[in-house]
Formats: C-alpha cells, sequence, structure tokens
C-alpha cells in the first residue's frame, strides 16, 4: 500500500480531470451495480477493503481507485498506455463483465425517446424538426431534418443513434450517411449516448467529426443533459435545387415547431461549456458527496410506471414463467396471470398470425408480447404499449438472453427456475423499462 493518506490519493484522482466535462460517470455506474458483483471484483483483482465496516457501494469505489492508483504510478508501462490514471480504472473496471453489462442501465433509451429528447432542445432554439422516416426511396436514411429561416435560411441534417446501436459496422455505415448528407443541408448533426461514445472512443469520435464538419452532441438521459462536443461548418458540397428538392419531400407539419412562448425541453445545455472538444473526457469521478446529491436529485417517476401493471418472462418451449414481476403497489388478480399463461399458446398464433400484430386486449389490459430464441415476454399495461416502450422491451428481450444464456440453458436441462435471481433482474426490468 501508498504510505500517502488514502483520501489525499483520492484527491490526486478527482484533479487529473479538473476543469473537465466527463461524459461517462464512474460513480454513477458504481451505485448501479450489485454489492456482490463489486465483492467479486475486489477479490478477484486482490483489492484490500476493511472486512469489518458495512461498505457503501461508494466506498467500494473508493478502495479500487486507490489500489489502482498505486499500481498505476508503480508501474512506468501502464503510464505510457493510459493518459490518465482514471482512464486506467475505468478499464480495469469494465474488464470485468459483469461491471461492464452496467453500461446498458446507464443509458438505454429507445431511439423515439431520443429523437423526441433532441426534437425538445431544437425547439427551444427556435427550430423547426420534421420527422424523415416517411420519406420513400430516400438514399440519405436521415432521422431528423431542421429548418431555421431566420435571420437566413439554416438547414441541418440530423442523425442519431443510442448506445446499442453503435457498433463498428453501424458507426462506418453512418460515417457514409454523414458524409452523403452533406449534400441536402447546410449542416449535418449526430447525435448518440454516453455508452454510444465508450463504444466507439471519445478521440476517434471528436476526429472523424471534426473531419466531416459535423456537429456532435451527447445526450446524457441519467442526468438530463445535452452536451454539444464539437462544432459543426458549412457544407461546401450541398447545392440549393437538392436541397430545395429534398425539403418538398417533408412533411408539411414539424413534429415540434420552434417553441416561441416556453421552454419544452427538461434537459439541461450550457452554451459556454461546448463546442471544446478538448475540455471533454470520456471518464469522470466525482467526490462521494456530490455523487450522492446528484443521485438524489435524478430520482423521478419512471416514464411508464402509471401504464405498467405487470411482466411475465417465459420459458417458450416449455411456456413456463421464469420471471413475473408485479408493479409493487397493485394487486394484480394472480388468477388473470394464470388465465393468460393457459391461453399463451392460442394468443401466440393470433398475435403472430395476423400481418403486424403484436398486441392483444384481455380482460380489459392491453398485452404486449415479443418473442426471442429461447424466451418470450409479455407485458400487461392499462393503455397500449408506444413506439418508447416497444423498443425498450424488444431490447429487454435482446438484453436477457445474452446476459443470462447460461442460466436459461441451466434451466432447459433442468426445468428448474431457481437459476434466476428475482432480486436481481427485477432492477434491470425497472431500469430499462423504465416502469
Amino acid at each position: 500500500m501508498s504510505s500517502q493518506n488514502p483520501q489525499d490519493v483520492l484527491n490526486i484522482i478527482l484533479q487529473e480531470n479538473e476543469g473537465k466535462i466527463g461524459i461517462l460517470c464512474l460513480n454513477c455506474l458504481i451505485v448501479r451495480t450489485r454489492f456482490k458483483e463489486l465483492e467479486n471484483f475486489v477479490e478477484t483483482d486482490r483489492i484490500t477493503v476493511p472486512q469489518d465496516k458495512d461498505l457503501t457501494k461508494l466506498d467500494y469505489l473508493d478502495h479500487i481507485s486507490i489500489h489502482f492508483y498505486n499500481k498505476y504510478k508503480k508501474i512506468a508501462e501502464l503510464q505510457k498506455i493510459y493518459p490518465t490514471c482514471l482512464a486506467f480504472i475505468a478499464d480495469m473496471l469494465f474488464k470485468d463483465e459483469k461491471i461492464k453489462n452496467y453500461l446498458s442501465r446507464f443509458d438505454f433509451i429507445a431511439k423515439h425517446e431520443l429523437i423526441d429528447i433532441f426534437a425538445d432542445y431544437c425547439a427551444d432554439l427556435g427550430i423547426d424538426v420534421y420527422d424523415t422516416s416517411n420519406i420513400e426511396e430516400s438514399k440519405y436514411n436521415i432521422d431528423l431534418y431542421l429548418i431555421k429561416k431566420k435571420p437566413l435560411l439554416r438547414t441541418e441534417a440530423v442523425f442519431v443513434r443510442t448506445g446499442p446501436q453503435m457498433t463498428e459496422e453501424e458507426y462506418k455505415n453512418t460515417f457514409y450517411l454523414l458524409n452523403e448528407a452533406s449534400k441536402i443541408a447546410t449542416w449535418t448533426v449526430f447525435v448518440t449516448t454516453p455508452r454510444g461514445v465508450y463504444n466507439i472512443g471519445l478521440e476517434r469520435l471528436i476526429s472523424d467529426m471534426e473531419k466531416l464538419n459535423v456537429w456532435l452532441y451527447v445526450i446524457d438521459p441519467i442526468h438530463q443533459r445535452v452536451l454539444g462536443i464539437t462544432k459543426g461548418k458549412k457544407s461546401k458540397d450541398h447545392t440549393t435545387e437538392i436541397r430545395d428538392d429534398y425539403v418538398k419531400k417533408l412533411p408539411r407539419e414539424p413534429i415540434r415547431a420552434q417553441s416561441r412562448i416556453t421552454r419544452i425541453s427538461n434537459y439541461k445545455f450550457n452554451e459556454s461549456d461546448s463546442y471544446n472538444p478538448k475540455r471533454f473526457v470520456m471518464y469522470e469521478i466525482l467526490p462521494k458527496n456530490e455523487a450522492l446529491e446528484r443521485e438524489k436529485s435524478l430520482i423521478r417517476k419512471p416514464r411508464y410506471r402509471s401504464v405498467f401493471r405487470t411482466l411475465l418472462i417465459i420459458d417458450k418451449i416449455s411456456g413456463l414463467p421464469l420471471i413475473n414481476y408485479v408493479r409493487e403497489d397493485l394487486n394484480v388478480d394472480q388468477e388473470l396471470v394464470s388465465g393468460f399463461l393457459s391461453a399463451m399458446d392460442s394468443f401466440v398464433s393470433e398475435i403472430s398470425g395476423a400481418e403486424g400484430m403484436d398486441e392483444i386486449n384481455y380482460k380489459g389490459f392491453y398485452i404486449h408480447a415479443v418473442y426471442g430464441q429461447w424466451i418470450k415476454l409479455a407485458i400487461f399495461l392499462s393503455e397500449p404499449a408506444n413506439k418508447g416502450l416497444k423498443e425498450r422491451l424488444f431490447y429487454f428481450l435482446q438484453d436477457f438472453e445474452e446476459r443470462y444464456r447460461d442460466e436459461i440453458h441451466k434451466f432447459l436441462e433442468t426445468s428448474n427456475t431457481s437459476y434466476f435471481d428475482s432480486e436481481k433482474i427485477i432492477p434491470e426490468i425497472k431500469d430499462i423499462l423504465d416502469v
């Protein structure tokens, strides 16, 4: 151990990013990690923690940070690989797959919701926002088109990608589309999330967007903020004729008109902190008190709680429920759930048999179902699922089958549902479905 006072070490780590804006908060990530996984992490990495104290999750982060700080300072090779100790700490945390999986808790958001958030932000800037999804045979594949007419006509082509969408293949395709879109608008804009930045790498993303002269925004759902990273430049490729031809294809009415009376966005944007890429870093760690205050300020009513009733995670072959989560403040009739399960097979054929049909009405509930390789999900709602909730449900299905692949295979061999820990899975349901 270092002879330095532990608090002095933590202060040194905090000072590394003084004056910088971190995109991914490690405090927030650790708070969402289970104690068992933190205990396994410190044991695997042989990190010394007090055994006689009731540690909080942020206490664990302190001990983890001090351990890797000492390692970083001792090994010169690490200092060549990692520009800061904080980058090394983050990399060590994300080498643990179970902790890394919590990135999906950190900023998962449906693409439809991400588009709505950015549209609200644009409306507050006096910009009309148009949905381009119904423009047929468009080679540009943009998500939004922005128009501001005064004092001069300003047009922007916007591409939006969620964290899970930011794979290497999708990013390369988006890079090409951004370049092409410079022909139909004055500016091009790229919008993603902290996890999206993590997937590609902050330095690479900034470098690419500056080469393309693109405005880069990061929307952070967990802290409800919009970060302006790079400032785009006017396109040299676009012509009035091509632009006007594209504008003619837009819907008559924008999905957001410029807001003249009141601010409609719930997300914070700080102009003075924006468009200076050197100010942004991938990771941040906050002082413990500040991190706790931030967590308290984030408490809000989940978006879909009022319409949510119950979620069934069901084995696709046997029809056995693996997890049944009922909203805590409701007494959902278990006979209703049992009746639905008994009739599930006929509902499956009813839902999948009709083209485009993915929802049924059963005894006053709207039930939306999705089907994976091994499991199926059924969510009970008091009103039909909107596009955002449907996206979240489908993502949860994919995430569940990937995360619990081993448990699913054990269940298939034994029919024993005890492999599925409801205490771990229910918080994941709440986070991803926002219920």
